[in-house]
Order: C-alpha cells, then structure tokens, then sequence
C-alpha cells in the first residue's frame, strides 16, 4: 500500500490543505480538486511538490513536482503522466482511481516510524538540495567570476577603444574647429565684400543721383531759358507782324494816295483837254470877245489890261494835265506800288512761316524736354525701386546667413554637450565597474545553508546527547550514522 505527502511550493493559501502529511489518494486528490477550484477562482498558480511512500518500508518510492492549472484534472492524472514513477504504484493508483483497490483510514494509522522515515527523507532530499545549491552557487560564483573578468576585458577594451574615440573625435573637434574658423573667415570676408560692395554701390548711386540732380537743374535752366528766349521770340513775332501791318497800311495808304492823284491829274488832264479844245475852237472860229469870268480875270486898270492881253498873246502856254501825267510816269508809280505790295506780302507770309516754324520748333523742344524729364524722373524711380529690392535682398540674405550661422553654434553646443553628457556617462560607468571589481562577493545565500546545517546538527547533538529518539526508527538511524561518523574520526 502506497501514501502521497504534499508539500506547499508557492505562497498561495488554499484552505482544507494539509501539507507534509501521509494522505491517502483519494484525500489527496479532494484537496487538489479544491485547489484548482481556487485557481479557477482567482487565477493564480499553484506549485506543488508531492511524495510517494511505501507504508510497509517507509521509504520515498517517488517525489515530483507539478502546476495546478485548468488541464488539471486529478491527482491521478498527475500521477500517470509523471516520468520514471514505478509501474506498481501506476497499478495501485489506477486501482485506487478505479476503485477497485479501497483505502481506509485504518491504513493510514501505520507506525510512527514511517513519518519519521518520511522527515529523514525529507531532511536528506534538504540536504542534497542544500549541497546542490552549495554546487551551483559555486558555480554561478565561479560563471559571475568568468562573467566579471569578461566585463572587466570588455570595460577595458571599451575604454581603449573610447580612448581612441576620444582621441579621434579630439582630431575631428580640432579639424572641425579649423573648418569652422575658416568658414567664419570666409565668411567675414563676404561680409567685407558684401559691405564694401555696398559702399560702391551707395557711392556709385550718389554720384548717380547728383549726376541726375545736376542734369535735371541744366534741363530746367535750359528750359527756362528756352521760355525767355520763346517769350522774346513771340515779342520780336508780334513786333515783325505789327511792323509788318504797319508797313502794309503804309503801302495801302501810299496806293490809295497814288490812286487819288491818279484820280486828281486824269480829272485835270480831262478838263485840260477840254479848255485846249476850246481854245483851239477859239483859233480857229473868230474870236469872240467872251465877257471875263470874275474868277478867271483878275481886277486891274484899263490900261495894264490892255497891255497884259497883248504879251498873253505872245506867252509860251501851260503845260497841260497830259502832259504833267505823262512826266509823272503812273506806270512806274503803279509798278513801285505792285513792288512794294508784294515785297510786304512776301514780307508777311515769311515772317509767318518763320513765326509758326519757331513755335512748332519750340513746342517740339518742349515736348521732348518734358519727355526726357519724365523718362528721367521713371528711371530714377525704377533706380530706386531696384536699389530698394537689392537692399532688401541683401538684408535677407545677411538674416539668413546669421540665423545658418545660429543653427550651426547651437547645434555644435547641443553636440559637445551630447558628447560631454556621454563621456561623463562612460566615466561613471568605469569607475562602477572598477568600484565594483574590488567589491566582495554576496554571502547570504551562503550564510543561509550555513544556518540550517547548523540548526540541523543543533538538533540533531541534542537528540543524540538527551537520547531524546528511542523508539523512534528515524532517530535510530541517525543515532547510527552519527556513532558510524565518530568511529571513523
């Protein structure tokens, strides 16, 4: 007949569960029914480590370990799936399941012996476990000994090889720095140049603008004095025309003149034709003794009368109308009129000519001089418009060099200090791992296998010296392994 002892490997509380005590299988498999009833509940996994015993020797037949989660069905499960269990106690566990093999309480009341059997076992099992965690605490000493001086080598080649970078990265800084000093230097000379580019460029525009200024007031004198000389030449026009008209009136006024005494002499040379045919009519009819006008004969005595008819008849006669028309010569006068009319025509119609010339002349000069002034008043404007926006380019590019030149400091600043944060970081790290090469390794675990051994021998020299275990098979064994162990030394 076979027994199972259960021990408790985690520290979740099921109740009803009794541990490190024989049970049957049956009890057994109740408590485990109720343990994964409580793993359903809460859901927390239960570790378990059971025994197997022989009831009629009292020694550990098998022990294993097992999980309590939902493909848990039964301690008999559990049994039959284990490796390297005994094929008699799958029989009487399959038995027991089948219930055709019946557990009773009367076999569970064996001999104390076989719980002190079981307890020996159990301080043995605790004793190999003790030297196997002694073994493997020396071995993980010994692996974190390895893993130490391999940290130590990798610590160091890292240091060597962070040296190297720091030496490399110190080249590069110094490269970098030069680099950077250069192109500060280049840059203070385009800034030199750009400044000294725009002084020219200043300078070239003012003597522009005094040039303009300096045309621009010649353009105005000119066209000031164009203005006088206009006013003087409109003058001396209306003096020509008024000249002119005067000269004409005269001319009309000598014509009407000429004309009057044309009039004047025919009307005479008319009537003096009249009185020569008269007096040839009184040569040639005998002469009548006309009675004397009184406007034609003057008064005088008798006797100087008498006297005056005597010498008129041997008197040379006048020169008559005719004639004095004929010494006159009115052709010429006419001709001379003609002339004189025409020459002040021709006078007129060139003193016109020359007055509209001079006009349309100064009017063009006019146009062209308000022309010239406005084409240079716009390219002075667009001047300054293109030296406006070469002023303000030039500012935006100074803007955006000074803020490329910002970005490149702070991001070198935010660099070195990434550097700096990073070589403060290994610094502190080696001195760490340097610190802790020199540091004694943790004895606790050491200390605590130190401790039960010791508590256990305690125990043991006490039952020993009171003789505190007659009768009890497990104390006697150890009582004999004891006297076995003095005998030796």
């Amino acid at each position: 007949m076979y027994l199972i002892t259960l021990r408790q490997m985690s520290e979740v509380e099921i109740p009803k569960m009794e541990y490190d005590h024989p049970l049957t299988f049956s009890k057994a498999n109740d408590m485990l029914l109720e343990a994964l009833m409580k793993y359903k509940q809460t859901g927390q996994q239960i570790k378990l480590r059971y025994r197997i015993i022989n009831i009629e020797s009292g020694e550990s037949i098998f022990n294993a370990r097992f999980n309590i989660s939902q493909d848990s069905e039964s301690i008999f499960q559990v049994i039959r799936k284990a490796n390297n269990i005994p094929k008699e106690v799958v029989d009487y566990v399959s038995g027991v399941e089948s219930k055709s093999v019946e557990e009773t309480e009367v076999d569970i009341s064996f001999n104390n012996h076989v719980e002190e059997k079981a307890k020996l076992e159990q301080l043995k099992t605790e004793k190999n476990d003790i030297q196997q965690q002694l073994k493997n605490d020396e071995k993980e000493r010994m692996q974190r000994d390895i893993e130490y001086q391999r940290k130590m080598k990798a610590i160091q080649d890292e240091k060597k090889a962070l040296e190297k970078a720091l030496q490399q990265k110190e080249k590069e800084e110094a490269f970098k720095e030069s680099q950077r000093l250069e192109a500060l230097r280049k840059l203070e000379e385009e800034k030199q140049e750009y400044q000294q580019r725009m002084e020219e460029k200043r300078e070239q525009d003012r003597r522009k603008k005094e040039e303009h200024e300096q045309r621009l007031k010649q353009v105005e004198d000119e066209a000031k004095t164009s203005q006088v000389d206009l006013a003087n030449i409109e003058a001396e026009i209306q003096k020509d025309l008024l000249q002119r008209k005067k000269e004409l009136q005269e001319a009309e006024e000598l014509k009407n003149e000429a004309e009057r005494q044309a009039n004047v002499l025919k009307a005479e040379s008319e009537i003096e034709e009249v009185q020569h045919q008269q007096k040839l009519s009184e040569y040639k009819e005998p002469p009548q003794q006309p009675i004397p006008n009184s406007m034609d004969v003057p008064i005088s005595h008798p006797g100087v009368a008498s006297a005056s008819m005597q010498t008129a008849a041997t008197v040379v006669p006048k020169l008559t109308m005719k004639e004095r028309l004929q010494e006159l010569d009115f052709e010429a006068v006419k001709n001379y009129s003609g002339q004189a009319i025409k020459f002040t025509a021709k006078a007129s119609v060139k003193g016109s000519k020359r007055a509209y010339k001079l006009a349309r002349d100064h009017q063009a000069s006019r146009k062209a001089a308000k022309q010239e002034k406005q084409e240079q008043l716009s390219k002075k404007m667009d001047f300054e418009a293109k030296l406006t926006t070469e002023k303000i380019k030039f500012m935006d590019e100074l803007k955006k060099d000074k803020l490329i030149q910002e970005k490149e400091l702070k991001k070198q600043a935010r660099q070195q200090s990434r550097e700096a944060e990073k070589q403060v970081r290994i610094e502190e790290r080696y001195r760490a791992e340097k610190t802790r090469k020199f540091r004694s390794p943790s004895l606790k675990p050491l200390k605590n296998v130190l401790a039960l051994v010791v508590f256990v021998a305690l125990v043991l020299s006490v039952v020993y010296y009171f003789d505190l275990g007659n009768g009890i098979p497990i104390f006697d064994s150890v009582k004999a392994q004891i006297d076995g162990l003095m005998n030796q030394f």
